[in-house]
């Protein structure tokens, strides 16, 4: 079954649901009663950043693995400083 996701209008918090495809269509509605809106997801496409550093396309994730370094698309590698390379 597919997973689908919805848009909380009021708060704008993402709720992901795995549904079967016969009742994609059916409201989700949020805890507290507000129907959400349900976000169409582009499958299998990936919009790439190819004037992005690998660093800089997700910082968060960079930032939870704690690299020593940080390697550029040229080839060379720097220490990593969350300040600097986020």
């Amino acid at each position: 079954m597919p997973i689908y996701v919805f848009k909380n209008p009021k708060t704008g918090k993402i709720f992901e649901e795995i549904r079967p495809f016969s009742k994609m269509n059916d409201p989700f509605y949020d805890e507290d009663g507000t129907k959400c809106d349900r976000v169409e997801v582009p499958g299998g496409s990936v919009v790439i950043d190819n004037n992005a550093e690998v660093f800089e396309k997700d910082n968060d994730y960079v930032k939870k693995c704690k690299p020593k370094y940080v390697k550029f698309r040229d080839g060379h590698k720097e220490r990593y400083d969350p300040t600097r390379h986020c």
